[in-house]
């Protein structure tokens, strides 16, 4: 009994033990995991309504975090993986508190998606936190309604493998229809055949939390889960209004820079406003019932979602008092697509005459040569070389360097660049450089008595082709930069006379259908054109309207959000999809200015098109009814001009030939394909229009491209051949031929002379000095793969070896480091010892894979040199830094050593230790030099033969050069 009772005892205190310790661990590791505080969620201010801000406060340096995750999601209970910050582990984050913004798109799913719901990596059953979206139609189809959604895939996957789903028209209540009526039909996609995107709905609630992730890859407890919602805000007042009045042209121009969020601003007004100060103006623009009755509408516009133009022009009417609107004030009020609206502060105009414009830019558009066809270039400027440093060449100051370029289109031609060096106030040049070939940099003397640091003038002009104008130049100053300690070119730059450095040249697009210029890019006054890149068009985007899949014997289909059910048919389609719309454009029909789509069904795209014949055709008809009776003027002309906006597109639908082409195939896939080489073709076309500004109020446009009296449009064009490589193509030529006359004096048996390589010429002294001592010989091929030319180089040396090895019954050992290199080596050694008739002396176990660690391969090596004692090594192919440790212990064991490499770093190594050593294209000639086959020695006396015409048309190109004749060197492209 007592026996017993103390083991209930000990048992006892060893359970309290254990659950202490269990405890402490379990206290400890609580510790060890670190949440995140001061969480946040907030809605961007001044956006659509689609963003949310998150916000914490960073853990310490010392918890070593390399990575915050970020999971969101519509319920608190699952939440999905959304994005990860990355953290420099050793610095960690300076700041206080870190910002994440949930504005844009983000996976909703994609092929890289889990197929099921996953739970994140670390975590309980209990964590809400999941990996990504699963590619799981069912499931996410219940949550779709809460963002809004994307599509986007390949254009063939939605041409050809998109499935035609029509869905049953919704029944009213009451309604005793025995046979559903067919609804909207759609095109379905499969999960693995697009990626969708998401992005937030205004007004819905999300969920987050934040996990901290340390260096050893283990996820701390998440932070508090924190809900938000997005909300539509008036935009952002534009950042700077800039107004100017033209006095002599009665103009009033306006320039204005949009807030950083400006994705959602659709149009501007432009107010005229009495003189408030700016006090009052602060307090009253948050009111504009208090204030906007007192104002003008000078202008209104598009704006284009951060993309259109940001600036107009105003006429002042002759019956007007100009001095009324100098001494206005004006205000920009920006309207974004929900109605909400800022306005900027105000802006007093200055006063300018059209002299003080920037000059008109006249503008051509060139096809980019020797392209794919997906770049055009946009010139607005002849070729423009300005400097842009300066270095001193010796001690004295008085030699420099002088750093220029030159910026200029591909069919712009510049034969001469001529600069102009003057000092600081006078008028004549102390220094005329003619650069006939630019090579970006040219040699300045200047005078020994000149004190440097005054800096100096340069002027520079140009000739070349096109023509340009003699009077055109460009003048910089360059000035001593006491803070850089040299000459550097000052912030102006002059073109003739004028500074234009704080001159902006913005390109403008427009594509055929379109009815806006949108914004390419703001280019600087040192550019004079620009590259546009037109894409080929690859993928199909479009809105996704919702999911279908079947359930059991039940069809499921999610519209907008909401949920429709009903009993399976024969022929519903059971496979999860994604539906999107079928429509696409297929051409912009010029003559009567309308965009046509169709269907990529056949039957469906001519079912629309005679609908939409019928829907016009009454449309029309209603119209001219309504006019009839119509006794105000100004009704009727809106009709009439309703009536003639009709009938284009009524023409455009009843006659365009495309259209029509279109809906005469039958088959799909031929339909596609003729749908897409039309739209694809006209979606390529566009123009431009360079806009000349100060960014400041005062601005020129271009006039667009004329085809007549339409707007010219142009398309990018594929060449077929690289006009920069017809050089390379004649020398090609000259190469083959030189080749093919060697190679048959080869086979006719002349004699073609190679100088003596003295490593090869040993070959046979160092195979008979291994017979004589009776030592194995070692071949090291380097760590080469067969695409190595050093490698194959190497082979043909290796048959020779062996065969001498063969024939004098000497073990030849070839230790290999590439594992697919060994099964070809040997069976080069074992055709050596077959051709020289001794098979039986063959040990396939000699030529065998040791490693392909570098290191391990060169311990490896030098075992076997010592415990085998060879007599002799060869060492041909590729080696880096283990080539001196082995041929170091080679030759302290006595071995004869032969030496090949193209490495050049590892050549001095080769000559110190090795006897002899084959240099460079020594070891690429060693098969030729060996084997003496026709082919191989006709193709190497080719190259010798060419390399001596490369080194004379090096000669001639440098002494005419020094002429200033340069059509030699222009001969061959730079790359």
């Amino acid at each position: 009994m007592r026996l017993f009772r103390s083991r209930l005892i000990f048992l006892l205190l060893f359970l309290l033990l254990l659950l202490s310790t269990v405890i402490i661990a379990q206290k400890q590791s609580d510790a060890e995991r670190y949440v995140v505080e001061d969480f946040k969620v907030e809605d961007i201010p001044a956006d659509d309504g689609t963003g949310l801000m998150l916000s914490w406060k960073p853990l310490e340096r010392d918890k070593r975090i390399i990575e915050y995750r970020i999971y969101r999601g519509v319920s608190p209970d699952t939440l999905f993986f959304l994005d990860a910050i990355p953290v420099n582990v050793k610095t960690g984050v300076a700041s206080e508190r870190m910002f994440y913004y949930d504005n844009s798109g983000s996976e909703f799913f994609d092929i890289s998606s889990p197929r099921k719901l996953k739970k994140e990596k670390q975590q309980g059953k209990n964590s809400p936190l999941y990996q990504k979206m699963p590619r799981n139609i069912p499931f996410l189809a219940e949550i779709s309604g809460k963002f809004s959604l994307l599509s986007i895939s390949e254009k063939n996957k939605y041409y050809y493998s998109s499935q035609k789903v029509t869905l049953d028209k919704p029944q009213e209540q009451g309604s005793e229809k025995e046979k559903q009526e067919e609804g909207e039909t759609y095109a379905g996609l499969k999960d693995n055949q697009q990626t969708v995107y998401c992005f937030l709905n205004p007004g819905e609630k999300y969920y987050y939390t934040i996990v901290a992730v340390n260096e050893r890859r283990q996820f701390q407890k998440h932070a508090k889960i924190t809900a938000g919602s997005p909300e539509p805000n008036a935009p952002e007042p534009a950042t700077a209004l800039h107004s100017v009045v033209l006095e002599d042209s009665r103009e009033l121009r306006f320039e204005w820079e949009l807030p950083l969020y400006n994705s959602d601003i659709a149009q501007y007004r432009i107010h005229q406003t009495p003189l408030f100060t700016p006090t009052d103006w602060d307090s009253l623009r948050l009111h504009p019932e208090l204030f906007q009755p007192k104002t003008v509408v000078l202008q209104s516009g598009f704006a284009g979602y951060g993309s259109g133009k940001n600036y107009c022009q105003v006429s002042i009417p002759e019956e007007a008092s100009l001095e009324a609107y100098i001494n206005s004030a004006y205000t920009l009020e920006l309207i974004d697509a929900d109605g909400f609206s800022s306005f900027s502060a105000l802006s007093k105009p200055r006063i300018k005459h059209s002299k003080d414009l920037p000059a008109k830019p006249i503008i051509k558009m060139e096809d980019k040569p020797n392209d794919k066809g997906d770049r055009l270039t946009v010139v607005w400027e002849h070729p423009i070389c300005f400097v842009v440093k300066t270095t001193a060449l010796n001690n004295k100051f008085n030699k420099f360097r002088v750093n220029y370029q030159l910026n200029k289109t591909e069919t712009q031609q510049v034969d001469n660049i001529y600069f102009e060096f003057y000092k600081k106030g006078e008028e004549k040049p102390f220094a005329k450089i003619n650069e006939f070939y630019q090579d970006n940099s040219v040699i300045l003397k200047v005078p020994n008595n000149y004190d440097y640091k005054k800096g100096f003038r340069v002027k520079i002009t140009l000739a070349g082709k096109p023509e340009i104008p003699q009077d055109y130049c460009i003048e910089q100053d360059l000035e001593y930069d006491p803070s850089m300690l040299a000459i550097l070119p000052t912030k102006a730059l002059y073109r003739n006379g004028k500074d234009v450095s704080k001159i902006s040249n913005v390109v403008y697009r427009k594509n055929m259908a379109s009815k806006q210029l949108t914004l390419v890019k703001r280019n600087t006054s040192y550019d004079n054109s620009l590259d546009v890149t037109i894409p080929y068009a690859t993928i199909i985007q479009k809105p996704v309207n919702g999911f279908t899949f079947a359930q059991g014997d039940t069809l499921i289909t999610y519209i907008n959000g909401e949920k429709q059910a009903r009993k399976l048919k024969p022929g519903d389609i059971k496979t999860p999809l994604a539906l999107i719309s079928p429509n696409i454009d297929l051409v912009y029909d010029k003559e009567n200015e309308t965009r046509i789509e169709t269907n990529i069904f056949p039957d469906l795209g001519r079912k629309e098109a005679q609908e939409k014949v019928e829907e016009l055709t009454k449309k029309i008809a209603e119209l001219k009814d309504k006019i009839t009776g119509e006794t105000d003027p100004a009704v009727a002309e809106q009709l009439n001009q309703n009536i003639e906006q009709l009938q284009k597109q009524l023409n455009a639908y009843a006659k365009n030939e495309n259209l029509i082409n279109a809906n005469k195939i039958p088959n799909r896939k031929s339909r596609i394909r003729y749908i897409a080489k039309v739209r694809e073709d006209y979606s390529r076309y566009s123009t431009y229009q360079v806009v000349r500004t100060n960014s400041r109020g005062l601005f020129t446009e271009s006039d667009l491209l004329k085809d007549g009296d339409d707007i010219f449009y142009m398309k990018p064009v594929s060449n077929v051949f690289d006009t920069n490589k017809y050089t390379t193509l004649v020398a090609m030529l000259i190469f083959g031929l030189m080749v093919v006359i060697f190679i048959n004096l080869a086979k006719r048996g002349k004699d073609l002379y190679i100088r003596p390589i003295a490593g090869l010429e040993e070959i046979d002294t160092a195979v008979g000095r291994a017979t004589e001592m009776g030592r194995p010989i070692m071949y090291m091929m380097g760590y080469g793969s067969l695409g190595d030319v050093a490698t194959i180089a190497s082979m043909g040396i290796l048959s020779l070896v062996a065969k001498k090895a063969a024939e004098y019954d000497i073990k030849l050992i070839v230790p290999v480091y590439n594992y697919i290199v060994m099964p070809v080596v040997q069976e080069i050694v074992r055709d050596a010892h077959y051709s020289v008739g001794r098979p039986d002396s063959y040990d396939k176990n000699s030529v065998f894979f040791l490693t392909d660690v570098q290191f391990a391969y060169v311990a490896g090596v030098n075992g076997i040199m010592i415990r085998e004692r060879a007599a002799t090594n060869f060492y041909m192919g590729y080696f880096a830094a283990e080539a001196l440790l082995m041929t170091e212990t080679g030759n302290g064991i006595g071995a004869y050593q032969i030496a090949g490499t193209d490495a050049i770093t590892q050549i001095p190594f080769f000559i110190t230790t090795c006897d002899y050593t084959l240099i460079g294209e020594e070891l690429y000639a060693a098969s030729s030099y060996l084997n003496r086959e026709p082919m191989q020695l006709g193709t190497l006396k080719a190259q010798d033969y060419y390399k001596f015409l490369i080194f004379a048309f090096v000669i001639a190109g440098a002494v005419l050069s020094t002429f200033q004749l340069t059509g030699l060197s222009e001969l061959f492209p730079l790359k």
